[in-house]
């Protein structure tokens, strides 16, 4: 059976859902909940992994408040080069996502860096250089209310999902509050896990060489703050909601702080972020059809009547998405960790 072949049922989904909650979750806490047992559960997440259908991964963002920036940066390309420049973008390592868009501009890259200076050498050494780019514009995150890693697939019950986040010890998803930073020891760690999350510490103490005592601590210490986030990914369409669409928008500066965070509760939302640029807020949305997206701006319009679309694109590929090359069906091909304390040029 090739990945092409694997499908997805309702047990698959409900894994995921467990996975989106406790990406590191041992399997025996993922059967029990699921009423399976704990080798049907591991078998069944291998099947959905190597079909690329879902994925765990980890990763290291900066915060608004600190020197590093994420960065959403619209290319203009030449049409002959669209598809080259693309490719090429996705496999720079401080580069998460790639969209090829319907309007207003042909690629959306998201990309983070530990601060400004290496975005602006990313942006005019990099891509200003690279053939077939004709125009390279820069929004910055100041804020986030909605990011990818809290959207759901909602396929649990409500007594599913309290056995899962019961006594959730901190590392998994559940932040302490204290700040941490990724030391450079560190890196090599958070570039195994961000290929497989799931990882166990026999696995990464193999992989990089750490005793079994150092590896815990130092993914306790990351982990337990915001310095490490797990995530569990799944393909779009396998998720029933093929459509990705992105709104740029306005509202009032002091209202970001209140309708932000009533934006990112809706069930839609994948991000919602503030941003620098000629319109303050991004809307990226999961909908099951096109004429969703066309619901939820009249819904956004409805309850939010200081809310001013200016632009809806909706995506026509996601080439990258968290590190993950994506094929045409939406599905992992395979993983280009995040670095984004590389050098933001390669060299040639």
């Amino acid at each position: 059976m090739t990945g092409a072949d694997v499908t997805v049922d309702e047990l698959d989904l409900a894994l995921v859902n467990a996975l989106q909650l406790r990406p590191r979750a041992p399997w025996s806490l993922l059967g029990q909940t699921l009423g399976i047992s704990p080798v049907t559960a591991a078998r069944r997440w291998r099947r959905l992994s190597r079909a690329g259908i879902a994925w765990v991964t980890a990763y290291g963002l900066p915060h608004p408040d600190d020197r590093g920036c994420v960065a959403y940066v619209d290319l203009d390309c030449a049409p002959d080069r669209l598809r080259q420049v693309a490719d090429e973008v996705a496999e720079d390592p401080h580069v998460m996502s790639v969209e090829h868009f319907s309007q207003g501009c042909d690629l959306v890259v998201t990309a983070a860096f530990t601060d400004l200076a290496a975005l602006s050498r990313y942006t005019a050494e990099r891509l200003g250089r690279l053939p077939g780019v004709n125009a390279v514009r820069v929004h910055l995150a100041t804020g986030f209310y909605a990011e990818g890693i809290r959207w759901r697939l909602d396929s649990l019950d409500p007594a599913q999902r309290v056995e899962l986040h019961d006594d959730q010890p901190a590392g998994n998803g559940k932040p302490s509050g204290i700040r941490a930073e990724v030391r450079e020891e560190d890196r090599e760690l958070l570039i195994r896990l961000g290929v497989d999350g799931r990882l166990d510490q026999a696995g990464l103490a193999a992989a990089t060489g750490l005793s079994p005592s150092t590896l815990r601590r130092r993914l306790d210490r990351l982990a337990a703050s915001d310095a490490i986030r797990f995530r569990c990914e799944i393909a779009a369409r396998d998720a029933g909601r093929p459509i990705l669409a992105t709104f740029r928008a306005d509202l009032p500066p002091d209202r970001l702080d209140t309708v932000g965070p009533q934006l990112a509760r809706l069930p839609e939302v994948r991000l919602c972020v503030s941003v620098t640029g000629a319109h303050n807020l991004l809307l990226s949305v999961w909908q099951r059809s096109l004429a969703d997206v066309q619901h939820l701006e009249t819904t956004l319009a409805r309850r939010f009547p200081d809310l001013r679309v200016a632009e809806r694109r909706v995506s026509l590929r996601t080439v990258k998405r968290m590190g993950r090359i994506l094929g045409a069906d939406g599905r992992a091909v395979r993983a280009v960790p995040m670095e984004i304390w590389r050098d933001p040029v390669p060299v040639t």
